[in-house]
């Protein structure tokens, strides 16, 4: 974990692979503070495989602040994904039905609504394709729309294009970790009145490395 931007009311973090957003990034901040663990509120999360930009609210009202905007879908996040192969167009977008099995913690697309189920929407554009361990790999920009469970490890397996590393969801391609990384975040700083957005790059390791984009 590495602090990204710092003030009074928000702190941006880039969350390292295997930190659980809500148990482990507030003791990891507050063991670099004089601040205790409880002092930092977790607004969203990243799944703890996954890696990339979070916002912390550092009292309660920015933090009710914070999670309205997530509510009213007005933080933009933008993320970066490895898959396997090669989407059939170079933008497109997803919309599929899905099924969080809370036992399996696990997304599943079904074909009809039912409790339980939600609509699901992203958008992705292609940056780069190359071969990689005798087979293809693309290097995908993708944006939500919906912010559901495991959505886009979900929405790219189920179309036969699973992230690297994720073997939950059927990668045979293994890696040092999910290659699933929120590389953009953007929201209203309230007390400054003005949007303020943030970037990062994902570790300098494959197969992040071997795209012209990170070269």
């Amino acid at each position: 974990m590495r602090i990204i931007n710092e003030t009074e009311n928000y702190i941006v973090i880039c969350k390292a692979p295997g930190e659980d957003s809500e148990k482990d990034v507030p003791g990891l901040l507050a063991s670099q503070s004089e601040k205790d663990a409880k002092d930092y509120f977790c607004v969203h999360r990243l799944d703890k495989t996954a890696s990339g930009l979070l916002v912390y609210g550092q009292n309660k009202s920015a933090a009710a602040d914070l999670t309205k905007q997530i509510q009213d879908e007005t933080v933009e996040k933008t993320y970066l994904a490895v898959v396997a192969g090669k989407p059939e167009t170079m933008e497109g977008s997803f919309h599929d039905l899905l099924y969080k099995d809370k036992m399996k913690q696990k997304s599943f697309p079904v074909k009809r609504m039912r409790k339980g189920v939600k609509e699901a929407d992203l958008s992705y554009k292609v940056l780069e394709t190359i071969e990689y361990e005798d087979s293809l790999i693309s290097l995908v920009e993708v944006k939500l729309h919906t912010g559901r469970f495991h959505q886009i490890r979900c929405q790219f397996a189920s179309r036969k294009m699973p992230l690297l590393g994720d073997g939950k969801y059927g990668s045979r391609i293994k890696t040092k970790s999910l290659c699933l990384f929120c590389n953009s975040l953007g929201f209203y700083d309230s007390a400054a009145k003005s949007k303020v957005s943030f970037e990062a790059l994902p570790e300098d390791e494959a197969p992040w490395n071997l795209f012209d984009a990170f070269k």
